[in-house]
C-alpha cells in the first residue's frame, strides 16, 4: 500500500497535485496540518483517494479538522499530528514519546517546514513543507519504507 505524505503547504494545492500525478497508484494522502482547505481542493480533483489529515498552528478559520489522528494503513498504526503542540522545531522527542505511548508504528509531523526521517524503534517522518518536498510510504506485509521526493 502506498501513501503520499504532505505538510504545511500554505495555500499551494497545485504541488499536491503535481506529487499525485507522478504517483497514480497513491491509495491514501496523508497531511499534517497547515492545510488551508487545500486538501478540499486536492480530494475534489481526486475523488477516489482518501485522506487522513489534522489542523496545523495556521489553519486559524478551520474548526471542523482534529488537531490529531491515530489510525491504521496497511496494518500499521499511526500517530498524525502537526507537531506544534509538541515543539518539534527545538526536537521530535515529545512527539516521539506520544507516539510510543499510543502504540503507533509510524509518527508523522510537520510543522518545522524540514524533512526528517528516524527509521528507529518506530518510524517517524516529517516530509517537509509540501510547497518543495513530500514524502511516500509504502506498506508491505511487515516492511515499512518511507522516502523523501523533491516536487
Amino acid at each position: 500500500m502506498k501513501a503520499l505524505i504532505f505538510s504545511d503547504s500554505h495555500g499551494m494545492s497545485s504541488h499536491i497535485c503535481w506529487a499525485i500525478e507522478d504517483n497514480p497508484d497513491t491509495d491514501l494522502i496523508i497531511f499534517a496540518g497547515d492545510v488551508h482547505r487545500d486538501i478540499e481542493e486536492v480530494m475534489y480533483v481526486y475523488p477516489r483517494i482518501p485522506c487522513a489529515y489534522v489542523l496545523g498552528n495556521n489553519d486559524y478559520f478551520i474548526h471542523d479538522i482534529p488537531d490529531e489522528r491515530f489510525f491504521e494503513f496497511g496494518g500499521k498504526k499511526i500517530f498524525l499530528t502537526h507537531g506544534h503542540k509538541y515543539g518539534v522545531k527545538l526536537s521530535p522527542v515529545r512527539v516521539v514519546s506520544e507516539a510510543k505511548k499510543r502504540g503507533a508504528d509510524i509518527c508523522i509531523f510537520g510543522h518545522t517546514h524540514s524533512r526528517y526521517l528516524d527509521m528507529g524503534d518506530i518510524c517517524v517522518v516529517n516530509p517537509g513543507s509540501a510547497r518543495t518536498s513530500y514524502a511516500i510510504l509504502i506498506v508491505n506485509s511487515d516492511t515499512i519504507n518511507i522516502e523523501h521526493k523533491d516536487i
